[in-house]
């Protein structure tokens, strides 16, 4: 009688394990994926400034991307020196990498919209 009781239990484990293991398994769907409080522009040009810093553009490429941004929306068409002018004075604000590729895909983003 003892080894019967032996056998069973070892099955009755392994029964409660997989009904639990199966329990856990189940995903679980994630629908919003936005910060909390985050709207749906500023999603996008989060992401967009993601891709954005993947290109691994150098900080004077992205000084001279601004510039040209800003210029355009304010002038249809910038000279090349007032570009220069301008990505200059974006070089030396002293802007992170990190806050260059989120002006470059705010700019880039309200453009479009």
């Amino acid at each position: 009688m003892v080894m019967q009781e032996i056998k069973e239990e070892p099955e009755a484990r392994i029964k409660k394990w997989l009904e639990q293991l199966q329990t856990f398994r189940n995903p679980v769907p994630i629908l919003d994926k936005k910060v909390p409080g985050e709207t749906d522009i500023e999603a996008q040009i989060r992401e967009a400034a993601y891709y954005l810093s993947l290109k691994n553009s150098s900080y004077e490429d992205l000084c001279w991307s601004l510039a040209e941004k800003i210029l355009e929306k304010n002038y249809s068409m910038p000279t090349i020196e007032a570009i220069r002018k301008t990505a200059e004075e974006i070089s030396n604000s002293s802007k992170t990498y990190d806050e260059l590729c989120w002006l470059n895909a705010e700019l880039e983003i309200s453009t479009k919209k």
